[in-house]
């Protein structure tokens, strides 16, 4: 079973709003800044399923990327437009609810809906929120109500995340800075106490959590500078995350520095789908049966088996709740 936790669509509806044409590559912005490519692949559902085919995948875990720091209203659209992707094929597709936290109680109310009337899954966010870091006090309500909810959040790069002045040209933001913004968001999560304060909540940070695993001796090591005086250890705190495998393209020393910090057991597989492995937007080359490589990479680290292939599928499918059904067994044999 293989379970892409980052995989992007957009209805096209709230693409079109946003400056999509269809034949056409649009770049939306923020403050002149790039913030998305908007492209046919994002939002031709048709074409993500026989890409999803040809990748060997068996299910993708939908994102919205207008759908971060989106109203409350197109939250909504969103969270019912994913519902119905989702009973419609249910093998295939895992939504994850969209809610504007930074706008309180309503955006709790549809996080209520969204997972108890609409059946989503889990939840997305990004490492920012409209500027402010993932530990402000602020949020403690929504943590609160995901950890009652028994969801997962998953935590997205912020798409122009911002206190990153020196990286505001060569697109550096998009390439760099977004990354860097994850670890320093998996780190604050930790010194600021959440986790200590919701030991149930699980949360799954990008892209290897920004290469998170790199520095982890130093985060280790330095922690006592928190001044938050936490009863448990860096790396303690640290194993209650779990870290997505997507936006190097299936780069090898990416996964394997992963590894020398990261538990396989708190890796999910992901590609960054159609942003990556679609030769769209990237210049690799790669391609959709790319994916298959990597899937084989995972497959041939020196792990035990059990390992590979919580890495692959079993992980997630136990964050979301999907239970032990084969996804996708169904689509493969219609």
């Amino acid at each position: 079973m293989i379970i892409d936790f980052q995989h992007h669509y957009i209805p096209w509806s709230l693409a079109e709003r946003h400056g999509a044409r269809r034949g056409q590559k649009v770049n939306m912005t923020q403050g002149g800044l790039a913030k998305f490519t908007l492209h046919d692949r994002v939002y031709d559902l048709d074409a993500q399923l026989r890409d999803l085919t040809d990748s060997g995948m068996d299910t993708a875990v939908l994102s919205c990327p207008v759908g971060w720091d989106a109203p409350l209203e197109d939250c909504q659209r969103i969270n019912d437009e994913y519902a119905a992707v989702q009973e419609k094929f249910p093998d295939r597709f895992v939504g994850l609810a969209h809610v504007p936290v930074h706008e309180g109680k309503a955006a709790l109310r549809e996080l209520d809906r969204a997972i108890g009337n609409l059946g989503l899954r889990g939840v997305t966010i990004m490492s920012q929120i409209k500027g402010a870091p993932l530990d402000s006090r602020a949020f403690w309500d929504f943590y609160a109500k995901a950890a009652d909810l028994r969801i997962p959040i998953f935590v997205h790069p912020a798409l122009v995340p911002q206190g990153y002045a020196h990286a505001a040209d060569y697109d550096l933001l998009r390439i760099i800075a977004r990354e860097f913004d994850l670890a320093l968001a998996a780190t604050r999560l930790i010194a600021a106490g959440v986790l200590e304060a919701f030991p149930t909540l699980k949360v799954i940070v990008a892209h290897f959590g920004g290469g998170v695993a790199a520095i982890k001796e130093r985060l280790r090591a330095k922690a006592y500078r928190f001044g938050t005086k936490l009863p448990r250890s860096f790396d303690e705190y640290f194993d209650d995350l779990y870290f997505d495998m997507a936006g190097f393209e299936g780069g090898r020393a990416a996964l394997q520095s992963a590894l020398t910090g990261i538990k396989p057991e708190q890796l999910v597989f992901a590609t960054d789908y159609p942003q990556d492995f679609t030769g769209q937007l990237t210049d690799t080359g790669k391609g959709v049966g790319d994916i298959r490589t990597y899937i084989q990479d995972v497959r041939d680290l020196d792990l035990a088996p059990s390992a590979k292939e919580a890495m692959l599928g079993g992980t997630a499918a136990r964050l979301l709740g999907l239970g032990q059904r084969r996804l996708g067994d169904e689509a493969r044999r219609s």
